[in-house]
């Protein structure tokens, strides 16, 4: 076969651009006993694949069987499935059981209405307790002049 030919493809095959049938060539080249001693370097490349199709695994070694071992961190990943599963659940059933009491105020006016002042007399007395909580303000510069003294 030309040289010239053979280097062509092999230039394409290192650039992966090669047919299968190039490749089948290439392959050919290398597996026989007249390469060119400047192109002897690529014939383990070729070698290698030629090499690899002939080894035949058993039916044994062609499966492998790994025991199944549980982890730690496996048992902690289920058991935290498992609690966040449980507080979605508990949550769920917290959030329908407000809904009902507040479709109960919904439907009873008055009482509505009663909660709503008693909401607005406990902010009232709030603030008139923290309005007379101010007052102490103003009488904590009088109380530092009277512990520190300056000269």
């Amino acid at each position: 076969m030309e040289l010239h030919k053979i280097e062509s493809l092999l230039e394409k095959y290192l650039e992966a651009e090669t047919t299968v049938q190039e490749e089948t060539i290439l392959k050919n080249y290398f597996s026989s006993s007249e390469v060119e001693p400047r192109l002897e370097q690529y014939r383990p490349l070729f070698q290698f694949y030629s090499l690899e199709k002939a080894i035949v695994l058993n039916e044994e070694e062609r499966v492998i069987k790994l025991p199944r071992k549980r982890s730690r961190t496996s048992l902690y990943a289920s058991i935290a499935s498992i609690a966040a599963i449980l507080m979605v659940a508990i949550s769920v059933f917290q959030f329908s059981n407000y809904q009902e009491e507040h479709l109960v105020v919904e439907g009873n006016h008055e009482l509505a209405m009663k909660n709503t002042q008693d909401l607005f007399n406990m902010v009232t007395g709030a603030v008139a307790n923290s309005k007379e909580n101010l007052m102490y303000l103003k009488e904590l510069p009088q109380t530092k002049n009277k512990l520190i003294t300056t000269k």
